[in-house]
């Protein structure tokens, strides 16, 4: 039955005693000790100048060779990176970013993913819906012609410790602030390989898509079964059990929208929670594109959804939650009965505040 959604520290220990020179005494063999004491030193200071030099001119050749990259590590001896150990980790050097997929009929989030020498989103990717039979939740590729270097970024299930690369190369995952839930993800440059061709010029074509295998904290390859495609893409109408529908904002134009056939619970095994979008409608106000959303919760539609990941209340504005969105922009919502309207994009958290206390939405069950 369709239901209006309500607007509603050790001090330095003593020297070691040392039995007097024989057949001298006095102050010829304090002087004797003295001398001894500045060699020692001087040996002493020596020998660490070598080791650091030892230890830099290692940590080059471990960088230059690439196998020093953050959160790697070679075949042998993996089992020393497993996900428990209490040594420090190295920052990741790269973030993601986790917002819920807006468009109409999708389930899960879409990834934002934040690479070294970019400020914001440099690329990603939408309806990634991390289950227990799929480790690796999403894979991400981009390769740089100018670096030469390809990109892997995978996001994976908290039970991943690691992901080997081929036959021999294995990369620690890595938990980030953006990620909930316990999800974990790893970032795996490769170098481009160069070749010679018939003239006599080299080119570097990027690396062939390589097979990834997810690793538990043993080393030991975990097994994975996708979902049955037809539990991710229901199928979209003209019409839906779903409608939005605005008005009182001067200006406000709605162009298209992505409505689903059905609500449906989402079949999979659903690491922590995720949302499903039963209708999302684009708007215009003032040249600027504003994407409205209806989402429930994915597994059990109808019952509360969770809370939005990275969003905060707006002072002021309890009501109202506001933070990172995905390549739509910023996102603002508000509760309204067992769903969330959402809205992002548009010039600003006013902007869409206003426009969402515009809205009516409407969710039949």
């Amino acid at each position: 039955m369709p239901s209006l959604l309500d607007e509603r520290s050790r001090g330095d220990a003593p020297p070691p005693y040392r039995a007097p020179e024989r057949g001298l005494v006095g102050p010829e063999q304090g002087v004797i000790e003295e001398a001894r004491r500045r060699r020692r030193a001087r040996r002493a200071r020596l020998g660490a100048a070598a080791l650091l030099a030892l230890a830099g001119i290692g940590a080059l050749v471990w960088a230059v060779s690439g196998q020093g990259a953050p959160g790697e590590r070679g075949a042998v001896g993996h089992a020393n990176a497993r996900a428990g150990a209490s040594r420090r980790p190295a920052a990741p050097g790269f973030g993601i970013r986790l917002s819920p997929a807006l468009d109409g009929g999708q389930y899960g989030w879409c990834v934002g993913l934040e690479e070294p020498g970019f400020s914001g989103i440099s690329g990603g990717g939408c309806s990634a819906i991390p289950t227990e039979s799929q480790p690796l939740s999403m894979v991400l590729t981009s390769a740089d012609g100018r670096t030469r270097k390809q990109s892997i970024v995978v996001l994976t299930t908290p039970q991943v410790a690691a992901v080997r690369l081929g036959a021999r190369r294995v990369v620690a995952t890595t938990g980030l602030p953006g990620l909930p839930y316990g999800l974990r993800a790893a970032r795996i440059v490769v170098p481009f390989t160069g070749r010679r061709s018939a003239g006599g010029r080299i080119d570097f074509p990027a690396p062939a898509e390589p097979s990834l295998t997810p690793l538990d904290g043993a080393g030991r390859p975990i097994a994975g079964a996708p979902v049955r495609p037809s539990a991710q893409t229901p199928a979209l109408a003209a019409r839906g059990p779903c409608a939005l529908k605005a008005g009182g904002v001067p200006g406000l134009s709605a162009r298209w929208s992505h409505i689903a056939s059905e609500i449906a619970p989402y079949r999979g095994a659903l690491v922590g929670r995720a949302f499903f979008s039963c209708i999302d409608t684009e708007y215009f106000l003032h040249g600027w594109p504003l994407d409205a959303a209806i989402l429930l919760d994915a597994a059990h539609p109808g019952s509360a959804p969770a809370a939005i990941p990275g969003l905060s209340p707006v002072p002021g504005r309890a009501a109202y939650v506001n933070g990172p969105g995905d390549f739509k922009g910023q996102l603002t919502a508000i509760r309204r009965g067992d769903a969330w309207l959402v809205v992002a994009g548009g010039s600003g958290l006013s902007q869409r505040i206003d426009v969402l206390s515009h809205l009516t939405a409407t969710v039949g069950l």
